[in-house]
């Protein structure tokens, strides 16, 4: 049996529940496909967690650079679309 220690993996960050809360009702909902709601809100959960967390020991964590490399490769993506050859 593997005992998993989730708060050594949790990303402490100094965003308050309001302002994480203001930050996801900023998200226009109306104007995003059904399908990709899940991923924008999803984006702006990372967004949030990169401009709150500050110290460079949490930036170091697994966690926080896997989300980090999934926020870099969804921006990519999203421009590489918007390219027009």
């Amino acid at each position: 049996m593997t005992v998993k220690n989730t708060q050594r993996d949790r990303i402490n960050s100094n965003c308050t529940p309001e302002e994480l809360g203001r930050a996801i009702a900023g998200i226009d909902l109306a104007s995003i496909p059904p399908e990709k709601r899940k991923q924008a809100i999803t984006e702006r959960l990372v967004e949030v967690m990169l401009a709150t967390t500050d110290s460079t020991e949490e930036r170091r964590k697994p966690n926080f650079q896997l989300a980090l490399d999934t926020y870099g490769q969804l921006r990519r993506r999203r421009a590489r679309s918007q390219i027009i050859i």
